[in-house]
């Protein structure tokens, strides 16, 4: 729910706070035990930020009046706001024994339910107070922050936008409803809500934070980190600003600047959870697995049932490869309410290979959380590894608002194209993620040609000489263009849509049984090919065979998809061939620790790009490789390739199945239990030597 002032605090008096406490006084003067002038004076000091006077006059007033209800609610009040939420609910009691339906009461002991996470019986208290004041903003805006901490977000911004009617200025409602949108994946509107509260109230640092977080999911770093260090200076001692700007920090890789602010954090409140969470989160960050334990350990020693704790023992234990201890803790957090774990689950589940399970765990963490985009995205690519490909593709739209994937999403002034035709339209294809992606996806240029459109591909400097090897580039049809190291640094020729290329599987409704494939699209300039088999000619009898066994160092799961030149050794020894790397990058390496017996020549490792690579392709029998670009690049010219998989693959490999309808020359060699590569190599010996 958002963190914001208590609802049921009096009415703010700034302005006449002198002019109330003068009459209060004129009325003690006559009678020092004055109970309607003793509770006035509690209001004033409430205001005034003086809690501990605030309970002395509401008490004398209590004394003086103990059948009045206002004065029982006033120490309620007061209590509240010294921090003494037990003896406020004994207040609060004693005024509703006193009139069963006293609003502030029932407002009072709302507010307390909801402190300590009771939000249901919180609602019945703020129901309770709006049926007998339905015109009382403060119980609007209780009401919706019960609702909000439930997640009936929907019904929240009800509650906020009839506070707001009823008070159009009301900071506080301005900024739950803010709060609200951003739930319900509404982030224009949440980030206006935001400002609206500033507007209203520049000092609001609950508000700068909340706007802080919103800009750093939506790739705005600097806004973020300028609204992070506003709620900073108002309040230097809110242990939540100085968490997010930690993890602001530590998504822009700047752990030492992360570092500081947690330290910063750290002194502030040593026993704050969120704040040893999120010294765990940075921990595993950096890759320090026992280090993240220590402060997990020290976070769950604090809050036994704190469900990001939980949540995150689940993730480092996934880390270590203990699925099923990992699905056990994201269950506990689950249950708890947290609202991460059952899509972590459902990953956890899919390593363990109860593929099902793991479907069902993401469906239900998207009905949970419909605006979550982590969630759409997990459960995207379990759809499409299951082949699930209409529902998944739709889902898989939702990387565009995960920063996992896409820290700083392209933006574009014209619109998105969805496959309407186009009659001489211009249309971007642009490329997003890796390499092999774009070789993967290209083919698609060819439909939107046939929509009547001018594709314009504008992809990675490595593969824009090669894909001038497409047919409807060759024929003038299609553009290619390059995209910069960074993705906004290359302006493309003048376009009238644009469109991602991992998109057009979307907008072309592809399934399995219907993935494009008009024979090998990319093939090797003839020029280049023949120096290449100048370079290289074979050596010994039997087939020429390219090796590569790692892919981009960047990609999250690389550890898992890559291996060392070592591991394919014994296919090395074993079989008669003319091996030749086509390994790129410091892997490449690896060549030089090879024993004297085993050659294997480097053909690519200073490829200026693709396109020559592929000229030692067309060289070759075979192409042996883990999950990289050059799989791609294989698969792309119908070259016969082997394709060496972990125990989870990436989806786009989909499961248990050893052809992909993406490469008809391709033949997936799967690890049969998580890292087992030795399995996998002996596999490819066997094949080989039935050749």
């Amino acid at each position: 729910m958002p963190r914001q002032a208590n609802s049921s605090q009096p009415p703010d008096l700034a302005g006449h706070l002198t002019e109330v406490a003068l009459a209060c006084q004129r009325l003690l003067q006559r009678d020092p035990q004055h109970p309607q002038a003793l509770v006035g004076i509690s209001l004033v000091a409430l205001a005034s930020h003086q809690p501990q006077a605030a309970v002395k006059m509401a008490s004398a007033a209590v004394a003086a009046a103990p059948a009045m209800c206002a004065a029982w609610v006033a120490v309620g009040q007061a209590l509240m706001a010294a921090a003494r939420p037990e003896d406020a609910e004994r207040a609060y009691t004693q005024a509703i024994c006193l009139d069963g339906m006293d609003a502030l009461a029932h407002m009072g002991l709302g507010e307390l339910q909801l402190a300590a996470g009771r939000p249901a019986e919180a609602l019945r208290h703020f129901n309770l107070a709006l049926s007998r004041r339905p015109n009382l903003p403060a119980a609007h805006l209780g009401l919706g922050n019960a609702l909000a901490f439930m997640g009936r977000n929907e019904e929240a911004l009800s509650s906020y936008t009839r506070a707001l009617a009823l008070q159009p200025r009301l900071p506080q409602a301005e900024f739950a409803a803010g709060f609200a949108l951003a739930r319900l994946g509404r982030p224009a509107q949440a980030e206006t809500r935001y400002r609206r509260a500033l507007l209203q109230r520049p000092d609001f640092a609950a508000a700068w934070i909340n706007l802080g977080s919103l800009l750093r999911e939506l790739g705005s770093d600097i806004a973020a980190e300028a609204a992070l260090r506003r709620a900073i200076a108002l309040r230097p001692d809110l242990v939540s600003a100085w968490v997010n700007l930690a993890i602001l920090e530590r998504e822009r890789r700047r752990p030492a600047q992360a570092e500081k602010c947690l330290r910063t954090a750290f002194a502030l409140h040593p026993d704050q959870v969120e704040t040893l969470v999120a010294w765990c989160q940075f921990r595993a960050a950096q890759g320090d697995l026992p280090g993240a334990w220590a402060w997990l350990r020290w976070a769950l020693l604090r809050a036994p049932g704190h469900d990001e704790a939980i949540n995150m023992m689940g993730i480092l234990l996934h880390a270590e490869g203990r699925f099923a201890e990992a699905v056990a803790a994201f269950e506990r957090a689950e249950a708890l309410g947290n609202r991460a774990a059952a899509s972590n689950r459902g990953n956890s589940l899919l390593d363990l290979g109860r593929i099902s399970e793991a479907l069902r765990a993401h469906r239900a963490a998207v009905r949970r959380d419909p605006a979550n985009p982590g969630a759409r995205y997990n459960l995207a690519l379990t759809q499409l590894r299951l082949g699930h490909w209409r529902s998944g593709w739709a889902n898989y739209e939702a990387r565009w608002h995960f920063r996992e994937v896409h820290r700083a999403p392209r933006r574009f002034s014209v619109p998105r194209w969805q496959g309407q035709p186009l009659a001489g339209q211009r249309v971007l294809l642009h490329a997003e993620q890796g390499l092999g992606d774009t070789i993967q996806f290209c083919r698609f240029a060819a439909l939107v040609a046939s929509r009547g459109g001018v594709p314009i591909l504008q992809v990675q400097p490595p593969v824009q000489r090669l894909l001038h090897a497409l047919s409807v580039v060759r024929t003038a049809r299609a553009e290619v263009t390059q995209l910069g190291a960074e993705p906004h640094s290359a302006a493309p020729p003048r376009f009238d849509l644009e469109c991602p290329l991992m998109s057009l599987p979307a907008v072309f409704a592809t399934t399995p049984e219907t993935v494009p494939w008009p024979g090998p699209y990319l093939a090797a300039d003839p020029e280049l090919v023949a120096e290449k088999r100048r370079q290289f000619p074979g050596k010994t009898p039997g087939p020429r065979i390219g090796l590569a066994w790692a892919g981009n160092p960047r990609y999250r799961a690389d550890r898992q998809r890559s291996t060392h030149l070592e591991t394919l050794l014994p296919l090395l020894r074993a079989v008669r061939a003319t091996w030749i790397s086509l390994q790129k990058g410091d892997p490449a390496a690896q060549l030089a620790a090879l024993p004297a017996a085993v050659t294997v020549c480097d053909a690519s490792s200073r490829d200026r790009d693709l396109a020559e690579t592929a000229a030692t392709l067309a060289t070759l029998d075979l192409v042996i490789t883990t999950d990289t670009s050059i799989a791609h690049l294989a698969g792309a010219m119908a070259k016969p390739v082997w394709i060496l998989l972990p125990h989870l693959a990436d989806w786009r490999w989909m499961q248990l199945t050893p052809a992909t309808p993406w490469y008809p020359t391709a033949r997936l060699l799967r690890q049969p239990v998580p890292g087992d590569w030795r399995s996998v190599v002996n596999h490819a010996i066997e094949l080989l030597e039935g050749i």
